[in-house]
């Protein structure tokens, strides 16, 4: 009896210490434990070389003490709930037949949902054993596996003049067709700057993992290739999407260096610190914009102006400069200031070039003859001039007027200026006459003759007096 009793005990502790071994399982719908709050767990697992959801994959959830587990749908999404007693790690555990699997490990809390970062599975490539046959079917469609350079130069550019691009064909399953089931693939652009590039080589046989390379050489055109894998079997043409690789330009050019502003003249003679922006636009020998980030350097002999900037795509450069007051240039005069752009070409020389911007101020006029006395039928001649202070014309948009106040008289000629966007002093001399209008009538009235200028450079008139008639 005493052994009964002994061996009873023996087996009822071993039963014990089993049973705290033991992963256990809980369905966190209702789990066992009243005081385990419900945690959602959300997630995603893709193919790592595709990006594509990779549904039905298994995900196992556990804290250590607990397991469960869910699956994906087919945009591999999942979304589950596992009951937490405290904040604690959790493991998550991707599996897909044909995939390797992935861990993650998160901390989870009982206060907010969590979300578990992305989950990669890499196909396995180890292959099965046994029976020697064939793993994969037949070629069902074309993906990119693989691309060293998503842009190059062109030729002479002193940058990559070619690049690799790999593409896998895969079964309708999915899988690498294996060599059993190679497939000639054919290169081709789906568009292309036409510039000489070309693809090496034009098709090619698929490998034992079942991928194909081929090697994309840049021409003297810069901009966008496509480029295109497709078999052509009997049943029908598979097709990859096109790859886009961008070929940028080469070094500067001298003669492809220019800067500018969008204005000749600006009405802001005496504003300090007004912004003016400078672009300079660099070409390489075959005329494509040079490549991003091609560096600018800029100053100017009067104002303020940010030292440096980097060209865009199109081959862009620019900066702000702050006006001074009352610039003088040593070549062109008071009013007027420039900016000059430097780089460097493929030898490493200074290139350089340079623009001259005005500076104008409010208009004065003045006129001549300062009389008139226009006989019966008569007419009289007169030339005037609009100009700043520094004898430069007006701006963009300027305007002035001739017109008469009174009398038997009427004007014609330069009695109605626009201004267009000039430096030239000729845009500060005009004329204009004075006839009788009313040839038959001896009556003689006095007149008068106002020329009027207003516009973005400030507003100002002058009237002669006189007699018509």
């Amino acid at each position: 009896m005493k052994k009964y009793l002994i061996s009873s005990l023996l087996i009822f502790l071993v039963s014990i210490f089993v049973s705290s071994c033991e992963l256990k399982t809980d369905s966190t719908d209702n789990p066992t434990n009243p005081n385990l709050i419900n945690v959602t767990i959300t997630g995603q697992v893709v193919d790592q070389e595709t990006g594509n959801g990779l549904g039905s994959a298994t995900i196992k959830i556990t804290d250590g003490d607990t397991l469960t587990g869910t699956s994906t749908g087919s945009d591999g999404k999942f979304v589950t709930t596992f009951g937490l007693d405290k904040d604690k790690d959790l493991t998550i555990i991707a599996v897909k037949p044909g995939f390797l699997s992935d861990t993650i490990t998160v901390f989870a809390t009982t206060q907010s949902s969590v979300e578990v970062p992305l989950m990669q599975l890499q196909r396995d490539t180890s292959g099965t054993t046994g029976g020697g046959g064939s793993t994969s079917g037949a070629a069902a469609s074309i993906y990119l596996f693989s691309q060293n350079d998503e842009s190059i130069g062109v030729k002479e550019s002193g940058s990559l003049e070619n690049t690799e691009i790999t593409f896998e064909i895969r079964d309708s399953s999915g899988i690498p067709i294996d060599i059993d089931h190679a497939e000639t693939v054919n290169f081709s652009f789906g568009s292309n700057p036409n510039g000489g590039e070309y693809l090496y080589p034009t098709s090619i046989k698929t490998n034992a993992l079942g991928r194909a390379t081929v090697v994309l050489n840049s021409g003297t055109i810069a901009g966008v290739v496509q480029v295109v894998a497709e078999i052509n079997n009997s049943n029908e043409a598979i097709k990859s999407k096109p790859i886009l690789i961008a070929i940028y330009g080469g070094l500067p050019d001298d003669g492809h260096f220019d800067v500018a502003s969008d204005r000749l003249n600006y009405p802001k003679l005496g504003v300090i610190g007004y912004q003016i922006d400078f672009t300079a636009y660099v070409g390489d020998k075959f005329s494509n914009p040079v490549r991003p980030g091609t560096a600018v350097y800029f100053n100017t002999n009067s104002g303020i102006i940010d030292g440096s900037d980097l060209t865009d795509d199109l081959g862009r450069s620019t900066v702000p400069l702050l006006t001074q007051g009352f610039p003088v240039d040593s070549v062109y005069g008071s009013g007027f200031f420039t900016v000059t752009a430097y780089t460097a070409d493929e030898n490493l020389n200074t290139l350089t070039t340079k623009t001259t911007r005005m500076l104008s101020g409010s208009p004065i006029l003045t006129v001549s003859p300062t009389s008139f006395n226009i006989l019966n039928g008569g007419s009289q001649s007169f030339s005037y001039t609009c100009s700043d202070i520094n004898g430069n014309p007006m701006s963009f948009g300027q305007s002035i007027v001739v017109s008469v106040k009174n009398g038997n008289i009427a004007v014609s000629g330069n009695v109605n200026v626009k201004l267009p966007d000039t430096q030239s002093r000729s845009a500060t001399t005009y004329s204009f006459f004075a006839f009788d209008t009313k040839p038959d009538s001896a009556e003689v009235k006095p007149a008068t003759i106002v020329i009027k200028s207003s516009g973005p450079n400030g507003e100002t008139s002058i009237s002669i007096s006189g007699t018509g008639g």
